[in-house]
């Protein structure tokens, strides 16, 4: 038989996305390890896996009993990933809900701004990075993220102080840090992390701003100027005299890749620190996630897919996986569309399934506001007005429909 669809994206699996046939058991129980429902393309099937399998006979299954088994099968535990080289020991668990943090979380993230704010000034008045500010602002973000690092990702998918390279930091710093917690690292290193993220593109302080915030292609000239930040990075790292060797090498090798291929050194795998191996994939992500004003709206499917493709020289594949597994292909903030045609805000992730998140359902089937949004749970496979549970179809544009989700946040 031939699966079209799964209960997850692909990219959470090992499968390629245009499908896979179903031929053995052996099949079978690979499948099983990762999902929970499959959908089958009976037009793609084999003729007989139609006959024996269509309604009426004898061996059929009904959607009804179909149903009971899938409501049965989601309760069995089944981690989502399996450890990698790359985890460390520490095992989070949340200690609050995204409600719950979300106020402490606004906090934060309004401190580590103003901390930006008065890195640039300083930076201005006398050519000095004074970073113990943003020490504190980086442990208070840590802190948020390991009650429940949904709130603080919520917030960098949709607050913004209009300015690209505060945004950037702190949402650099936020990404890492979660992507730290996802990995089960120890706490001091989600420090190190933070405060990697938060100053790694410090250098663009020394570039012409119209140059960093264009949203236009860079010439030749103008982009190798643009790459000169990193250099300008590591100057300013070294002056100030207190920033941890790790931290250095953040700011120093995100731009490097696995095949040698990046700058400003053209280093190999091999030679590159971990924590600027997920540093070069939380730049790119925020890179592919910039909208421009002359393309479509990108989506995160699409952007993981981009992340992929940039895994098979670039980027290190394993990490890449990790990351897409940490945020989610449907992030917290991000506006999805369900089987039923409804469209609903993405609330908070269950860290074992995270294709199946809590949903704020905000639109009807004919793209509607509800009166009083519902919040619905994904993972509990509920099902819908046709007896098949409650999925995700796909991810839309942000604002589609007319939905602003800031209006149910901030």
């Amino acid at each position: 038989m031939y699966v079209s669809q799964l209960d997850r994206p692909w990219l959470e699996t090992p499968y390629a996305i245009q499908g896979i046939s179903i031929k053995t058991m052996e099949d079978i129980l690979a499948l099983e390890r990762y999902c929970v429902f499959v959908y089958v393309d009976l037009n793609k099937s084999d003729p007989h896996i139609v006959k024996k399998y269509s309604p009426g006979a004898s061996g059929a299954v009904k959607i009804q009993e179909t149903a009971k088994v899938a409501k049965g099968i989601y309760q069995t535990p089944r981690a989502v990933t399996e450890k990698t080289p790359f985890h460390g020991g520490q095992v989070y668990a949340d200690t609050r809900t995204v409600e719950e943090e979300l106020p402490v979380a606004n906090q934060v993230h309004h401190i580590a701004l103003d901390v930006i704010k008065e890195i640039k000034t300083n930076f201005e008045r006398s050519d000095t990075l004074e970073v113990r500010d943003a020490r504190n602002a980086v442990y208070a973000m840590s802190d948020s993220i390991v009650r429940n690092p949904d709130a603080m990702l919520l917030l960098a998918q949709l607050k913004s102080s209009g300015e690209l390279l505060y945004d950037s930091a702190v949402n650099n710093s936020i990404l890492l840090l979660a992507f730290g917690r996802h990995l089960g690292l120890p706490r001091a290193e989600l420090s190190l992390l933070g405060l990697g993220g938060l100053l790694m593109d410090v250098g663009k302080l020394r570039i012409p701003l119209e140059i960093v915030t264009t949203t236009d292609f860079l010439g030749l000239e103008e982009l190798n100027l643009l790459k000169k930040h990193v250099r300008y990075g590591e100057e300013i790292i070294k002056q100030s005299g207190d920033i941890p060797a790790t931290v250095f090498d953040i700011v120093s090798q995100h731009h490097e890749r696995e095949d040698g291929s990046g700058y400003p050194r053209g280093l190999n795998a091999n030679q590159l620190n971990t924590y600027a191996r997920m540093a070069a994939i939380v730049d790119s992500y925020q890179e592919l996630a910039r909208l421009q004003p002359h393309s479509p709206a990108t989506r995160t499917f699409q952007i993981f897919n981009q992340l992929k493709e940039l895994s098979r020289c670039g980027l290190n594949a394993t990490l890449v996986e990790q990351f897409a597994h940490c945020v989610g292909v449907f992030p917290v903030g991000s506006l999805v569309e369900l089987n039923t045609g409804e469209v609903a805000i993405v609330l908070t992730h269950s860290r074992s399934k995270r294709a199946l998140p809590s949903v704020m359902v905000v639109l009807d089937a004919n793209k509607q506001p509800h009166e009083t949004p519902e919040t619905r749970d994904l993972k509990l496979l509920l099902p819908g007005p046709d007896g098949a549970p409650y999925t995700i179809t796909q991810d839309l544009p942000c604002g589609a429909y007319g939905v602003d989700v800031k209006k149910y946040y901030l």
